[in-house]
């Protein structure tokens, strides 16, 4: 697949996080946003949930580094966001992509 001139890829952007930060984020999405999904990534060797988490849920499993990642869609001025937040040896990984504007 070739993209054209015209085509427009979403907003990308990708970050590490440290402890702070990761709470400074999901404080972030308590106050500021929208929660539209919250959907946890297990591997093998990673605790699976069967339920969807709630924000709280989400954020420890990533302190415990107990799951793959994580993945956060939300409102957040009129646009649609997916967030995923992955474990690595540094921080977490943070890659955020706009997906759509939201209906208003």
């Amino acid at each position: 697949m070739t993209a054209s001139p015209d085509d427009k890829f979403p907003e990308l952007n990708d970050a590490v996080l440290g402890i702070e930060e990761l709470s400074a984020l999901f404080r972030d999405y308590r106050a500021c946003a929208t929660v539209v999904e919250i959907l946890v990534k297990p591997g093998p060797g990673y605790v699976r949930t069967e339920a969807r988490p709630t924000l709280e849920q989400a954020e420890e499993f990533l302190r415990a580094r107990s799951v793959r990642g994580v993945q956060i869609r939300y409102q957040f001025n009129s646009s649609i966001w997916c967030d995923t937040l992955m474990p690595i040896a540094d921080g977490i990984r943070l890659v955020r992509i706009g997906q759509s504007q939201a209906d208003s």
